[in-house]
C-alpha cells in the first residue's frame, strides 16, 4: 500500500515536469492581416530580426505580405 504523503510527493515531481507556457505575443494588425485565419494566433512568433513566422503541423511559415516578402518589424517594441 502506498502511503498518501507518497503520493502526493511523485504528483509533486511530475507537475514540475510540465511544459511552461507562453503568452502570445502581441501580434499588429498589417501582420495579422497576412496570416491565414485558421492559425491559432498563439503559434505566431517573432525570430531575433523581428521577422513574424508561424507554426502549422510540424512545419515553420514565414509571415509574407502580398509581395512574397517576409513581414519584419526589427524593433522589438513594435
Amino acid at each position: 500500500m502506498i502511503k498518501c504523503g507518497a503520493v502526493f510527493t511523485v504528483l509533486a515531481l511530475l507537475s514540475a515536469c510540465a511544459l511552461p507556457t507562453v503568452d502570445p505575443i502581441e501580434i499588429p494588425s498589417d501582420v495579422a492581416d497576412f496570416i491565414p485565419p485558421d492559425i491559432d494566433m498563439s503559434e505566431v512568433n517573432r525570430d531575433t530580426n523581428g521577422c513574424y513566422f508561424y507554426t502549422y503541423g510540424a512545419s515553420l511559415f514565414t509571415v509574407e505580405d502580398d509581395n512574397g516578402t517576409p513581414i519584419c518589424h526589427p524593433d522589438l517594441s513594435a
